[in-house]
């Protein structure tokens, strides 16, 4: 593996935050709050004009196909600006459909997907299930030519502002993807909220009848395909944990030197200090690891190993930095209307989405054989976020 960047991926991050830092103002920032989007139209025009939410979707199919590890450069640009998690969004529906769609879904939805005129978002997790399969209370019946679904998914991403949704159901097979517009009779969205703000969802399918040709693939093969897909996403958002940290490391860096307390500046207390070597030391960590996650996704390399060392490490240092920095900010740092405020619950969130650090943790004891695979007592673990 490359540890340094090339000058062509060092040039794509530059632009990317040069890009972002004119975009996302504070004013602009307060405004997205209130909007159930989370942004404005202009900022995604913008974004799609760029080629971001196509960034990964085959040049075939009218994106530039970057590899994950480009991809992953590019997303801890949108974590320093903690953009939109809309963008994240996009870009796992983009993936997601070329991992699992069928040809025809390919040609019809990716390039759309591409120039941003589209939105498809992944429907797996429900209340109580999200990586035991047959625990999945939505179900997918054929009669005929037709499909009926039923059943309720939660923690959808941005799923307040999608065109369809890539959903994960029982079919009495085992597991299916079906590719259901939003608009269809029996689909209903309602909003959920997040301290981190991304937009979830709870969407509802009420004997919804679909086409057969909805199924993506294979009828009950797709779950193989959703577990290595969540493996991707994990560690796509690692990479946009890593340039939320650095943003909150700078932050705190350039506090700690301007803030006086006692007629000196805050930096040349030899505790804080130490507390800011400490956040750089955990965040350097984190990106070695999380890079070589994504490195050995990039080249078909065996990554399940680097995957959960990646999510565990950085999700708790993202989380541990954060708290820092207010600790180090003072009241200054709980203000709502601060920028650290926003990180920190950001922070929080990714934490917990994709799975928790404990719960990634318990992924590694099973890679190094220290447990059976699932929980020590060897009963199938549940998640909450999918």
């Amino acid at each position: 593996m490359q540890l340094g960047l090339s000058e062509a991926q060092q040039a794509i991050q530059q632009e990317a935050r040069r890009v972002l830092a004119s975009e996302i103002t504070r004013e602009r920032r307060l405004a997205w709050d209130a909007m159930p989007e989370g942004y404005d139209p202009a900022f995604w025009r913008t974004i799609a004009q760029l080629g971001w939410l196509g960034y990964a979707i085959p040049e075939s199919a009218g994106g530039q196909g970057a590899s994950l590890l480009d991809l992953g450069l590019l997303v801890e640009e949108w974590g320093r600006a903690a953009a939109p998690f809309g963008i994240f969004a996009a870009i796992t529906g983009g993936l997601a459909l070329g991992t699992l769609g069928t040809p025809a879904q390919k040609r019809e939805w990716l390039p759309r997907l591409a120039r941003g005129e589209k939105l498809l978002t992944l429907a797996i997790a429900e209340l109580q299930a999200s990586e035991n399969p047959g625990a999945f209370r939505t179900v997918a019946r054929r009669r005929g030519t037709t499909l009926r679904l039923s059943g309720e998914k939660r923690y959808v991403l941005q799923g307040v502002t999608a065109d369809a949704f890539l959903v994960a159901a029982r079919d009495g097979q085992g597991i299916s993807a079906v590719l259901v517009p939003v608009d269809t009779s029996g689909v209903s969205v309602r909003a959920q909220k997040t301290f981190g703000k991304d937009r979830q969802s709870v969407v509802e399918f009420r004997d919804v009848t679909l086409p057969v040709t909805a199924v993506a693939g294979r009828p009950g093969e797709a779950w193989p395909r959703f577990a290595a897909l969540r493996q991707r996403l994990a560690a796509l958002l690692c990479a946009d944990m890593i340039g939320g940290a650095d943003a909150v490391l700078e932050m705190t860096t350039r506090y700690v030197c301007e803030r006086e307390q006692f007629g000196v500046k805050l930096g040349t207390f030899q505790a804080v200090q130490q507390m800011v070597a400490t956040m750089a030391i955990d965040l350097e960590g984190a990106r070695h690891v999380t890079r070589q996650a994504l490195w050995r996704l990039s080249e078909g390399l065996a990554a399940e190993r680097e995957i959960a060392v990646a999510k565990a490490w950085t999700g708790r240092t993202y989380r541990d930095i954060t708290l820092t920095a207010h600790q180090l900010h003072g009241g200054t740092g709980y203000v709502v209307e601060h920028e650290l405020h926003r990180y920190a619950a950001r922070a929080k969130e990714a934490e917990l989405t994709f799975g928790s650090t404990e719960q990634w943790l318990e992924e590694l004891a099973g890679v190094l054989q220290l447990v059976p695979r699932g929980r020590a007592d060897g009963r199938p673990r549940q998640r909450r976020r999918a």
